[in-house]
């Protein structure tokens, strides 16, 4: 027997790709890993790059319906940012974790116009 069918011969149940097919499914992925990265850039020391994380729900973002998903995203993201660096316990000099999230929130930055640049030309493209 396959391995994607159950004792009863019916098909596995996909959950995760079936709720990613819809927008809102995106949507509940994305601030569920944004929120999920926020936790754990709140309990980690300073220093430790968490943070990283939130590239996922940005580049989630990006297969949304939705025009301003990616500027949400990132919005969001940026206020997580700077609660997290103040509820962090302390790890590294605070100098440097302030360094360590700027040059994060440069490329972020970077990364998020790239992608809403692209996914305009995308909308636009299917709206020809």
């Amino acid at each position: 027997m396959p391995p994607s069918r159950h004792r009863s011969g019916q098909p596995a149940p996909r959950i995760l790709p079936g709720i990613l097919v819809s927008d809102g499914g995106i949507l509940f992925v994305t601030a569920l890993i944004m929120l999920t990265v926020y936790l754990l850039d709140a309990v980690t020391p300073l220093g430790e790059p968490v943070w990283l994380l939130y590239f996922i729900p940005l580049v989630l973002s990006f297969w949304s319906g939705r025009y301003f998903a990616i500027p949400t995203v990132f919005a969001v993201t940026v206020l997580f940012l700077i609660a997290g660096f103040y509820l962090s316990p302390q790890g590294i000099p605070v100098n440097i974790a302030i360094l360590n999230r700027f040059t994060f929130f440069l490329l972020f930055f970077v990364a998020a116009l790239l992608l809403w640049w692209a996914r305009g030309r995308q909308i636009r493209k299917e709206n020809l």
